[in-house]
């Protein structure tokens, strides 16, 4: 280009807002336009000349140099982009357009290179690629006449493919699962002959990872003049999130459409209108009316209306007013149905914007509820039981949330002040009280127990029995209290008097044998301790029998007060005197320091019988019998003293009577006789001779035998059938009852396993087995239980297990434990010959025992002696109020029946119903006795 056009040239380019340079053959500088040299911030005679890699260049060299290369080796243009550093430290962007020129020859001279600013232009395409990661939204056109497609990199990352990826439209259908990819392709077949300038569809697509993504699209159509579509644009957007959360809502929809249908409350909704336009399954039951009748009404315009249907509708409009929830008691009667009665909780419903749009009525039957806390206020009433909540932290000026106030000393008042139930308390056991709750606090316990009395408003006083558990915060500190207090009052009272009757004999109120038993115990660990000695006297009045049939029980009960007054006066205040039943006394003398003390205490005991008796009005001299063991040298425990003692009073007898006798060795002649059963004992077990023999339990309400009591029995091949009391205690002292007890046990519940598999009786029958303190105090009894029940076949349920009342008095801790476990597997615990021990009454309430057996001594007696039948009655009474079941034993006679039957014991056993059987005539029996007639039903 030459003159002017050239001249102009120059200009233009020299002016051009582009940068412009040109390179030759060895990428030297051979122009650099203005634009070009501000960017770089260099001079012309700085460029000119110099290779990219010559110069101070702000930008990557190598990469523009490489292009230039290219250009040049293939004589194909360049475009790319770069970044530099503006001079103003700013990042910029450049397109850079590199042209090869040629001479006339086609030869190429070098390369022309225009950079074309395009910062604003990138800024805006980082916006819209963020714009589209945001969204999950990708954009992409096909070219239908020519078949290629662009698509951004969202589009492409959406899709699972590298950014770049020009697919064709049959690749892009490819993606799409079945039945999308059909639907997607019908769409726009149908779009393309209606012409439609837009098309909006959901698809589904598999990525190449396997994974599946919900996609929506709207597209865009453009149409050539004879109407042909030529082009698409379109926008996909992931909508996986919403497919499923929408489906989820949908499940969410129709479990609660599943839920409000099959739950036990009503539920109804009302619209704006107060009128139903819902209605589940349960409150078309509690109404008593069909869907049909109870949708599109207010709940006052039904015929025949519930009077409550008035102040019911008026809360429901106060709800929609409002958007407060209220509460209503609702009672419906159904037309075949009795009444039920209702808690309504109405609640609003709200749109979007807070509005309440409807109300939902939700109903719950609290009909057995209740009658549950109507019942629970009877019982509470009852049994004299409160229930009472202290805020531990407002400290002693807080008040106490209570339930059944009356029994705190405060009847009709639900809320009462810690300090003034505090003042109802006796001065003399508020501190310890306190005290109490304070070492709870202090050892942060969880819960304990304790008495206290209270005085009641008209100055009588009760006592109370508390159960009080503690919650702690985070730091130890105790914040809530929650107790139940119990009037034990009565109770208290008839232990205290079945104490008395239990351990002192109610015809002299002396000590009985139980209460003997305890002290003499209690003098022999004194003596051991001190290097005393201690006799025992035991003493019968001779000829009793006579002077009883001859005058009369009345003349007879009246000598033995008269003896035991003046045996009373006779003897020490640290002496014991007691009746051990009929004509027979028991003396304990403790503190013996030499035998000469021992004949001081026989004067004055025969001075006792010196002096005539005046039985009705007539004068009687009286003699009696005495023998006397001394501790330590007759005997080392209260056994074997009692046993000597009866023993020397049996000689004296045999002397003539009206003499006392001392112990002397040669009085256990029997002694060698033990010595042999022993001996044949310890083999009776390995040779077969143990069997078990079965006395029948007796349902007094149907008559039905409900159980057995095994007894263990002694076929000697010379003595023949050996009693129990003849080898018992022989097995109990030499320990042999171990192995004894455990095959009673094991074929106990043999028996009973194979009886209730049988189906013997319409009821489960239960066995009851005895149990040796021994077997507690050797080995592991409860895993011989639990052991047992497994290799028999033998459900917990149907065993019993017996123990005695002296067993509870042993101050080993693990008793209680044992007998705890033994419970925890599901057996029964029993005490048998109940009121032959001593203080176990204070032990009921604190071992596992669910049946009390009264001791047979009482029930002989029953009919004809009113104490004996005031003690059985005391018993049973005690029993049902602690909800045992209460067994008497020994019942011989229909009187017997009837007294106990009358008082509530309503199981017996006894001679009147059998004697205890071997196992083939108790079960000939079980097959004969006749079936209760409830059970035939």
């Amino acid at each position: 280009m030459q003159g002017p056009d050239a001249n102009l040239f120059q200009q233009l380019v020299e002016a051009a807002p582009d940068a412009i340079a040109r390179h030759d053959l060895d990428l030297r500088c051979t122009y650099a336009n203005a634009t070009f040299l501000s960017a770089l911030g260099l001079t012309r005679g700085a460029v000119m000349g110099r290779r990219p890699d010559e110069l101070p260049l702000n930008f990557d060299a190598s990469i523009y140099a490489a292009y230039l290369r290219k250009a040049l080796d293939s004589g194909m243009p360049q475009l790319f982009q770069l970044d530099w550093q503006g001079l103003d430290g700013a990042r910029r962007w450049v397109q850079v357009r590199m042209q090869v020129e040629m001479d006339a020859a086609g030869q190429i001279q070098g390369v022309l290179a225009l950079s074309q600013d395009i910062t604003a232009m990138k800024a805006l395409q980082i916006k819209l690629e963020k714009a589209e990661r945001l969204a999950s939204m990708g954009f992409w056109e096909i070219d239908l006449v020519t078949g290629q497609s662009r698509m951004s990199q969202e589009a492409c990352r959406l899709v699972g493919q590298q950014p770049g990826w020009s697919p064709t439209k049959e690749e892009i259908l490819a993606q799409m699962l079945e039945p999308s990819r059909s639907h997607v392709r019908q769409l726009y077949l149908d779009a393309y002959e209606k012409k439609l300038p837009t098309l909006a569809y959901e698809y589904k697509i598999g990525l190449p990872n396997g994974e599946h993504l919900h996609l929506s699209c709207n597209a865009e159509f453009t149409y050539s003049d004879d109407g042909q579509p030529t082009r698409v644009f379109a926008v996909s957007q992931d909508i996986t999130s919403r497919v499923h959360a929408q489906s989820l809502l949908e499940m969410r929809q129709r479990e609660a459409s599943i839920m409000m249908d099959n739950t036990p409350d009503t539920v109804a909704r009302y619209d704006q209108d107060c009128r139903r336009v819902y209605v589940n399954a349960a409150m078309i039951r509690a109404s008593g009316l069909t869907r049909d009748e109870l949708l599109g009404l207010r709940p006052t315009e039904h015929r025949n209306g519930n009077p409550q249907a008035q102040p019911f509708e008026q809360l429901v409009w106060e709800v929609l007013k409002t958007g407060e929830e209220r509460q209503y008691r609702y009672c419906y009667q159904p037309r075949t149905k009795r009444a039920r009665t209702y808690h309504v909780r109405i609640v609003p419903e709200r749109d979007g914007m807070g509005h309440v749009v409807s109300v939902l009525a939700i109903g719950r039957d609290v009909s057995e509820f209740e009658e549950a806390q109507r019942k629970l206020s009877d019982a509470q009433h009852i049994a004299r039981i409160g229930y009472w909540e202290w805020d531990c932290t407002n400290g002693p000026d807080a008040g106490v949330q209570c339930v059944g106030s009356e029994v705190l000393g405060f009847p009709g008042v639900d809320r009462i002040l810690l300090r003034d139930f505090h003042a109802t308390i006796p001065a003399d056991e508020r501190e310890a009280m306190l005290q109490r709750y304070r070492q709870a606090f202090v050892n942060q316990e969880a819960g304990f127990r304790y008495e206290h009395g209270l005085v009641s408003p008209d100055g009588s006083r009760r006592e109370t029995h508390n159960w009080v558990r503690l919650e702690y915060d985070t730091k130890g500190r105790a914040i809530h209290a929650l107790g139940v207090t119990q009037d034990v009052t009565d109770l208290k009272a008839l232990q205290r008097q079945t104490h008395r009757l239990e351990f002192y004999d109610p015809l002299t109120q002396l000590p009985n044998r139980t209460l003997l038993n305890e002290r003499l115990k209690q003098a022999l660990t004194e003596a051991g301790q001190t290097g005393d000695s201690v006799g025992v006297v035991l003493l019968d009045i001779d000829h009793f029998q006579k002077i009883n049939d001859s005058l009369g029980a009345p003349v007879g009960d009246g000598l033995l007060q008269a003896v035991a007054a003046r045996l009373t006066l006779a003897l020490r205040e640290y002496d014991t005197v007691a009746r051990l039943g009929g004509d027979e006394f028991a003396l304990i003398v403790p503190q013996i320091k030499q035998r000469a003390d021992l004949d001081v205490v026989a004067a004055r005991v025969k001075g006792v019988f010196q002096a005539p008796y005046f039985l009705q009005e007539t004068e009687y001299v009286v003699t009696a019998s005495a023998g006397i063991a001394v501790y330590p040298v007759d005997g080392a425990d209260v056994a074997e003293l009692l046993a000597h003692a009866d023993a020397a009073m049996y000689h004296a007898k045999h002397c003539g009577r009206d003499n006392f006798q001392f112990y002397a060795r040669e009085l256990t002649a029997s002694a060698r006789d033990r010595l042999k059963i022993e001996a044949d004992l310890r083999k009776a077990l390995e040779r077969g001779e143990l069997e078990l023999f079965y006395q029948p339990k007796i349902d007094l309400v149907d008559g039905d035998i409900s159980g057995a009591e095994a007894l263990m029995r002694w076929r000697h091949p010379e003595r023949g059938l050996v009693p129990p009391d003849k080898f018992i205690a022989i097995a109990e002292d030499t320990g042999m009852i171990i192995d004894m007890g455990e095959w009673a046990l094991k074929e106990a519940c043999a028996t009973v396993a194979r009886w209730n598999s049988s189906h013997v009786r319409a009821r489960d029958m239960r066995m009851a087995v005895n149990l040796s303190p021994r077997q507690f105090y050797t080995g592991d009894l409860v895993g011989t239980v639990r052991k047992v029940l497994a290799a028999t076949a033998c459900q917990p349920q149907w065993l019993e297990l017996e123990i005695t009342e002296s067993l509870l008095l042993n101050d080993r801790v693990d008793i209680r434990t044992i007998l705890e476990q033994l419970h925890g597997l599901g057996v029964t615990i029993a005490i048998d010959d109940f009121g032959t021990g001593y203080s176990a009454l204070s032990y009921l309430t604190r071992f596992p025992v669910d049946t009390i057996k009264i001791d047979r001594s009482f029930i002989r007696e029953l009919t004809t002696d009113r104490d004996s039948a005031v003690l059985a009655k005391a018993i049973v009474t005690l029993a049902r109020s602690l909800r045992m079941e209460v067994v008497a034993e020994g019942v011989e006679s229909e009187q017997q029946r009837d007294h106990l039957g009358s008082w509530g014991c309503h199981m017996v056993q006894g001679f009147l119903y059998s004697r205890p059987l071997p196992i083939q005539e108790f079960e000939a029996l079980l097959s004969t006795w006749p079936v209760p007639a409830a059970a035939t039903h």
